[in-house]
């Protein structure tokens, strides 16, 4: 018996989430499709799919023949990979489904944690690695209502990184593959399964990822088509010294390694891999070949890796999307002919954007900067000691940054109103640098209103009581802690605005400029499917996408 079945199964909380997911008595007069896949392009901001357009002539243009709505936003604080693939899935808001950031102090454990970390699970094969699993999710996914309402169905999540598969394929997904980057090797957890599939085996094996190495990877398209990037030389990206084409994955080693399989996401080739590992899970899973729906999650993540190194306005992200684009089109010719062309449903979006390196927005004349962590944060020791001596606290504190400033005792805590004390105090103290616009404490998070102002309702979209720091940390626009690449992870637009995009049968083609939100995609595929999700869902069916509604 495996972990999953001893575990997530006797856990009544999950029956009680999804018991009102089941067939909806007017289901549509249309079958739902055979396969839902959900592609996840991580780091993609929405202006993308129009700056490049002129260059794509594959899956991405295929899609943009579908639904598009151009304003489509995380509208939570907490921009980053972990939060956005559960918001994809669940259709609710961090503040329900609890994944809060990439990793997050958990105040009942009184421990930091990672959101798919799982100490009772283990990477199958690979004795030591860190277990993984859906276990710190709070709520069901899309996938969940389909395995609750339609038991033989098929779900399944994919990604390079683990929490981009595991956090949208659920709590009851039929299985949930990644990277492991020691090895370049596709793995699962005990969670999921004892042993690998042979089809699994076959494909690690096959010496696939081994052949990347030392491959170079070249433009795509003529110089003169990179004129909606900067130019290929640029100091802040990468280290400095590798910022030009063509790359090499691999260079610094004569034969596969450790080196080489943790540089292979950083380039295009990362996604390639993904793709064609999907292609056989699709295969030898039978996924879309019945009657029975199914859901693929699909998350492409070099994007990411190639976009933090690089940055959104370089040639080298603008190759990786037309890279993507061709990558796409291939699988969606390989599931015309497995499923059959209008018998599948793609959405796509992303789990979040990125802010533009500072250095390029400063000489477009825009107010943007880079903040040393030290600077901003490192005059909290006085605010402590302050705050410490008014309320005679005894304890020693310990501060650290995740997702925000979170206080932590070695030993007893103080007392209730001493620490709300010692949190106001870490909030007026971080204000009082211009850098940062807001400094929220926990306890005015907790009572804000959901839907408050923003940027007070993103960030209290984002508040779990159990899971969020002391203090959130609202930076000023365009102003980024680093000091090299490109990152994301605010509340500014920039960060939140994202591609959400349907195509196949059912949707209704068009541009639609209505404001939508990431939560609303799960509930818009829920209808396409027949199903009827839980009630208190933040999301709602986008219906102007969908064809006979």
């Amino acid at each position: 018996m495996t972990v999953r079945s001893m575990g997530i199964r006797s856990v009544s909380v999950f029956v009680l989430l999804v018991a009102t997911a089941a067939w909806v008595s007017n289901a549509p007069q249309a079958p739902p499709p055979k396969l839902v896949v959900v592609v996840t392009v991580d780091q993609m901001r929405a202006e993308m799919l129009e700056r490049f357009a002129p260059h794509f002539s594959g899956g991405f243009a295929r899609l943009l023949r579908g639904a598009i709505f151009t304003d489509g936003h995380h509208d939570h604080a907490a921009t980053v990979t972990a939060t956005g693939h559960a918001t994809i899935g669940t259709g609710v808001f961090p503040s329900k489904h609890g994944i809060v950031g990439n990793e997050y102090y958990d105040r009942i454990a009184q421990q930091p944690m990672y959101c798919a970390g799982d100490s009772t699970a283990s990477i199958l094969g690979y004795e030591g690695a860190p277990g993984r699993s859906p276990r710190n999710l709070l709520r069901p996914t899309l996938g969940d209502w389909l395995k609750s309402a339609s038991p033989e169905s098929k779900v399944y999540g994919l990604a390079i990184k683990d929490r981009s598969a595991i956090l949208t394929a659920g709590l009851h997904a039929d299985g949930a593959y990644w990277y492991h980057y020691p090895v370049g090797r596709f793995v699962t957890s005990s969670f999921y399964a004892d042993s690998y599939p042979e089809w699994v085996q076959a494909f690690n094996e096959s010496g696939l990822v081994d052949q990347y190495h030392g491959r170079e990877w070249h433009k795509l398209l003529s110089d003169e088509s990179y004129v909606a990037s900067r130019e290929d030389s640029f100091p802040a990206e990468a280290d400095g010294e590798h910022t030009t084409f063509p790359h090499v994955a691999g260079q610094d080693s004569e034969s596969p390694d450790r080196d080489f399989y943790n540089e292979l996401p950083y380039t295009p080739f990362g996604d390639e891999v993904t793709l064609t590992f999907a292609r056989e899970l699709v295969t030898n899973e039978a996924l879309g070949t019945d009657d029975v729906p199914d859901i693929l999650f699909l998350g492409l993540s070099s994007a990411d890796f190639i976009g933090h190194r690089f940055g959104p306005y370089s040639q080298e992200v603008q190759d990786h999307f037309v890279h993507v684009d061709r990558a796409l089109e291939e699988f969606f010719a390989f599931l015309d002919e497995h499923v059959g062309p209008d018998q599948y449903v793609v959405a796509l979006s992303a789990d979040h954007g990125v802010l533009a390196m500072p250095e390029e927005l400063t000489r477009r004349g825009v107010d943007a900067g880079r903040l040393d962590s030290r600077t901003i944060f490192g005059g909290l020791r006085e605010s402590v000691v302050a705050a410490m001596e008014d309320s005679l606290i005894i304890a020693t504190p310990r501060l650290r940054y995740m997702n925000g400033i979170v206080i932590s005792f070695a030993d007893s805590a103080p007392e209730a109103d001493a620490l709300t004390e010692l949190r106001e105090r870490v909030a007026r103290g971080l204000e009082a640098n211009e850098m940062i616009v807001n400094a929220f404490t926990l306890e005015a998070l907790a009572a804000a209103d959901v839907e408050a102002a923003e940027p007070v309702g993103r960030f209290r979209r984002s508040f779990h009581p159990d899971r969020s720091a002391d203090v959130a940390v609202h930076l000023r626009e365009n102003y980024m802690l680093g000091s090299r690449g490109a990152t994301h992870g605010s509340a500014h637009d920039y960060d939140t605005h994202v591609p959400i995009v349907f195509m196949g049968p059912g949707i209704a083609a068009g541009s639609f400029n209505d404001r939508v939100r990431t939560v609303d995609m799960a509930p818009t595929l829920a209808s396409l499917l027949g199903l009827a999700p839980p009630a208190d869902l933040d999301g709602r069916v986008l219906s102007s996408a969908l064809t006979g509604q």
